[in-house]
């Protein structure tokens, strides 16, 4: 596998894995007549079934940057790491880290989900395919605060 091409994103939603097409409408009937919903419009119970694959990463504006603010248990698990807390910037080598925030970029800019998809390019673990929903959400309706994934692998 190339180094440039263990990531697609895929900005039409050609979702492949059931559980993410369910939790692409779940998002859309949080977000109503919105552009997007708000995080405390998604309740645990909301995502009861996909808690454990799930990922909430912080968006910090200016500069821009990414922060694990929560991921899943299953995640967790099968990555065999947990970087809570954690900045990507710090975690991913500079190519690695653009190639992996290109989806959260688009997610950014157009404030709708995105599907990404490739093989897992950390934690040593490459050889994972996988498959994800990146969703936006907004303190304000406007602009993206936080960005949910959805895991699927």
């Amino acid at each position: 596998m190339a180094d440039d091409d263990w990531l697609t994103v895929d900005p039409d939603l050609s979702l492949q894995a059931p559980e993410l097409n369910d939790m692409l409408r779940l998002w859309q009937t949080k977000a109503g007549a919105r552009r997007m919903p708000a995080r405390r419009d998604l309740t645990p119970q909301d995502l009861r079934g996909h808690l454990g694959w799930i990922v909430l990463l912080d968006v910090e504006p200016a500069p821009l940057r990414f922060r694990y603010r929560l991921i899943g248990t299953e995640i967790t698990q099968r990555v065999g790491r947990d970087a809570t807390g954690r900045y990507l910037d710090e975690l991913y080598a500079p190519g690695v880290y653009e190639k992996a925030i290109s989806a959260f970029r688009i997610v950014i800019g157009q404030c709708y989900p995105v599907r990404a998809h490739g093989r897992l390019r950390h934690a040593e673990k490459g050889h994972v395919p996988f498959e994800a929903l990146d969703m936006p959400l907004s303190d304000d309706g406007e602009t993206v605060t936080m960005i949910m994934t959805r895991g699927s692998f």
